[in-house]
């Protein structure tokens, strides 16, 4: 699953499984018929074969097991515009996206919808990503990924900017279902743009997918950081549209630069090696896509729910807005960080064992949870939770896209558009979901329980995945891409578990 300069594992004669906890290299192929000698000279012949080698091998394709350090001035100058064309994307969609976390429950709440409602207003932008992600991943290169990129974002503005004009409409029914349908076309959208961009990702940089992902993620973390208190800013100057108005246009504005920044990409479609049921069978992409639901749903958790939480402590909505920043800015910070760690120290499954542990305590803390009764509601309280929340749900994510490219390479899928595709579709998609689910189930139980229940349930959540993951081994088969996952026990494990 990582991919390592080095491998300082070493097979004992009765066990072949590599712990992920343990950080080691789950890439190297394992023998136990061969005597040490005869693996000192193998290395010889390989590290030769390497050498000679070398030279025809591109930059950005060296082996799995001995990458190059990622330099962004040793890039290509297409893959430098892809960089800069995707980081400006993620940045502004990003914006958009977060705006109305600090002032839009109130609003709708003016216009006659429930918190459950709102919840719903919010998930169903995630539901139709999941429905649309794996539709668009399978026929990504027949609609070509730079079309697909650029009419999903521009379709992301042009609905933010729509948006911003239903507070003209009647409150109750009416308002709901505009809401709804908005926020649909905005997903479909969104759905579109966020496939195609993973994919070009992948695809570009294969060797380098979590430094590079990691990276793109620090600007899409100081968009959601943006977002919040930019768009309470706005409305407080100008009232409910003036927020999607001007950041709606700044997207459509970003989608016209982008046409002219992102390079075309080689689409051709190729006979497909398998499908998304195909992947789902690999038990290292199953335990990578239950644990993605499983972090959304507590990220997603927070939109509709943090800033009626937030009232008890009679805060502008300029400053609830500051206090969503908190989260995304350790997000951005440490993304890069945790993708370096991924690539080039193997310690992919330990950061996210170690991310889930860290979200657990941020959340027990957020509430406070009842089974922490000698805490107090405080807003540094908060605001230290967020922190950490920021710091382990951004370990546990970050290396997921990678582990989904790992194991559709053991499932002998080859590195072309229509694998990474596929693999960006399953991984928006399972992303997601959780993020639909979080806001839906969290509103109904902040409605019927609170919010510091609903938080301990989010904290449950990451401890259970956190354990569940630090008993999973993998051992690797003699022919490098056949792999069982097993329990400590040594039983297969179920993959909701």
């Amino acid at each position: 699953m990582e991919r390592t300069g080095s491998s300082q594992a070493s097979p004992q004669p009765n066990d072949q499984s590599f712990p992920f906890r343990q950080g080691t290299d789950h890439n190297q192929v394992i023998n136990k018929d061969v005597t040490p000698e005869e693996e000192e000279e193998k290395e010889e012949a390989n590290s030769g074969a390497t050498r000679e080698n070398k030279d025809q091998q591109p930059s950005d394709d060296k082996d799995e097991n001995q990458p190059a350090s990622f330099s962004f001035r040793r890039l290509p100058s297409h893959k430098k515009w892809t960089m800069v064309a995707m980081a400006f994307a993620n940045f502004a969609a990003s914006t958009c996206f977060s705006l109305l976390a600090p002032f839009f429950p109130n609003e709708a709440s003016k216009k006659g919808a429930t918190q459950t409602v709102t919840g719903l207003i919010f998930s169903t932008f995630e539901l139709w990503i999941f429905v649309s992600s794996p539709v668009y991943g399978y026929f990504l290169t027949r609609i070509g990924s730079r079309f697909m990129f650029l009419s999903g974002l521009f379709t992301c503005g042009v609905c933010a900017v729509l948006f911003g004009l239903l507070d003209q409409s009647p409150p109750g029914t009416v308002f709901v279902a505009m809401c709804f349908l908005v926020r649909t076309v905005e997903a479909l959208g969104a759905s579109a743009f966020i496939t195609a961009s993973f994919a070009i990702i992948a695809n570009e940089f294969p060797t380098h997918v979590s430094t590079v992902f990691g990276t793109l993620e620090t600007f899409s973390g100081l968009g959601f950081m943006l977002g919040p208190p930019l768009g309470g800013f706005l409305y407080e100057l100008g009232g409910f549209g003036v927020p999607f108005w001007v950041l709606g246009s700044l997207l459509v504005l970003c989608a016209v630069l982008i046409v002219l920044l992102l390079p075309r990409h080689q689409d051709q479609p190729r006979p497909k090696k398998g499908s998304v049921l195909r992947l789902l069978t690999n038990p290292l992409v199953l335990v990578t896509i239950i644990t993605t639901i499983a972090g959304s749903f507590c990220l997603g958790f927070l939109d509709p729910t943090l800033a009626p939480h937030l009232e008890q402590f009679d805060l502008s909505t300029a400053v609830v807005g500051l206090v969503f920043l908190v989260a995304s800015a350790v997000y951005a910070l440490t993304a890069p960080l945790w993708g370096y760690l991924s690539d080039n120290k193997g310690l992919s499954f330990t950061l996210v064992v170690a991310g889930n542990l860290v979200a657990c305590v941020s959340f027990l803390l957020l509430g406070p949870s009842p089974l922490l009764p000698f805490l107090k509601h405080e807003l540094w309280l908060v605001i230290v939770s967020l922190s950490l929340a920021g710091l382990g749900i951004g370990a546990a994510l970050n290396c997921t896209l990678k582990c989904l490219v790992v194991g559709a390479r053991q499932e002998g899928f080859e590195d072309n558009l229509d694998t990474f595709g596929l693999i960006s579709g399953l991984f928006n998609s399972a992303f997601s979901l959780g993020t639909f689910i979080g806001p839906t189930v969290g509103s109904v139980i902040v409605e019927y329980y609170g919010f510091d229940w609903a938080s301990t349930v989010d904290a449950a959540i990451f401890f259970y995945r956190s354990v569940a993951c630090s008993e999973v081994t993998v051992t690797v088969g003699d022919d490098g891409a056949s792999t069982v996952v097993k329990t400590s026990s040594g039983a297969e494990p179920n993959p909701l578990v």
